[in-house]
Formats: C-alpha cells, sequence, structure tokens
C-alpha cells in the first residue's frame, strides 16, 4: 500500500536582518528534534524509498539528520517543494514511479494544508485533531492509500499517525 509521509521542518533560527528565508538554519533544539524524529519513523516501521526536500537550508538540515535512521532512503532536492500550494506539492507527488513509501519534508502552512486535503474516510480521529490547528516543526503525517501516486487527490487517502520528534530536551 502506497504511504505518503508529509514532514515539517524542525525549528529553526528566527529570521534575522540581511539573511534571506532560504539560508535560515535550525536551532540546536531543531537539530535534537531532527535526529528523534527520524528515529520515530523508523521506529514505526516506515522505510521511504524517497525523500523528497526542499532545497532551503532547515529542510536539508532536518532531513540529513533524519536520514541517520533512514540511511537507504534515495535523496531528491525538489524546488517546487519551497513556496507553493497544494497542488504545487501533489504535481510532485504525482510524478513518482515505483515507490512504495516516499517522504517529503517542507513548510508550513502547506504541510498541513496537503495533508488535510489528503485525509479522507477512514483517518485516524486523534491525528486527525493533532494537525487540526497545522503541523508542528520536527512532525511528521504518515498518509496511506490505494492506487497509484497519480491518483491522489482530495480524500483519497487516510492519516493513520502523526510522528512527532519535538520531545527532546
Amino acid at each position: 500500500m502506497p504511504t505518503l509521509i508529509i514532514a515539517r521542518h524542525a525549528k529553526a533560527e528566527a529570521p534575522a536582518l540581511g539573511l534571506q528565508d532560504m539560508e535560515r538554519t535550525l536551532a540546536l533544539i531543531g537539530r535534537k528534534a531532527s535526529t528523534k524524529l527520524g528515529e520515530e519513523v523508523a521506529a514505526a516501521g516506515l522505510r521511504p524509498d524517497v525523500a523528497l526536500v526542499s532545497p532551503a537550508t532547515r529542510t536539508q538540515q532536518t532531513w540529513k539528520l533524519m536520514s541517520a535512521a533512514l540511511p537507504d532512503t534515495r535523496t531528491e532536492t525538489v524546488d517546487g517543494i519551497y513556496e507553493t500550494d497544494v497542488e504545487g506539492l501533489l504535481s510532485v507527488v504525482r510524478e513518482l514511479h515505483d515507490v512504495e513509501t516516499a517522504i517529503m519534508v517542507g513548510h508550513e502552512p502547506t504541510s498541513s494544508a496537503a495533508t488535510a486535503y489528503l485525509s479522507g474516510p477512514g483517518s485516524d480521529t486523534g491525528s486527525l485533531k493533532n494537525i487540526a490547528h497545522g503541523l508542528s516543526t520536527a512532525t511528521a503525517a504518515v498518509l496511506e492509500f490505494d492506487g497509484t501516486w497519480a491518483d491522489l487527490d482530495s480524500r483519497t487517502a487516510r492519516l493513520v499517525a502523526v510522528l512527532s520528534g519535538r520531545n527532546v530536551e
């Protein structure tokens, strides 16, 4: 059964004068949370075939730290994940072939909007409540669906879990 994991990057440093948004790096707590999120994904038995990662520094760092627990995952940097909308994210995912599980590491508000858009009948109510106000940093929504990647559309997936790397010190 195809599985899409939509992850939001971990906690980044605050915006600073002269620093482009694309260049923001992870805060120390974000680095720890990224590692923990990767461990949580692996502990859930999820083994992504491919990681689709925004080119922003904070998403690249999040995935690099997550991938320590998911070493066999192929990484693709996808410009179209940064500053896009739900349809933009889905256009990237719909192009996947010969992939059972994919993880997308991106940004808000698009990550939670895409999760809500895709979540349909059979979704876990606790997980739906968890994302009702957005996908927190270092958090991943796990969606399963029947059919092909090209078939993904509104309410065609089931939100089965929300994983978090935020419980770190």
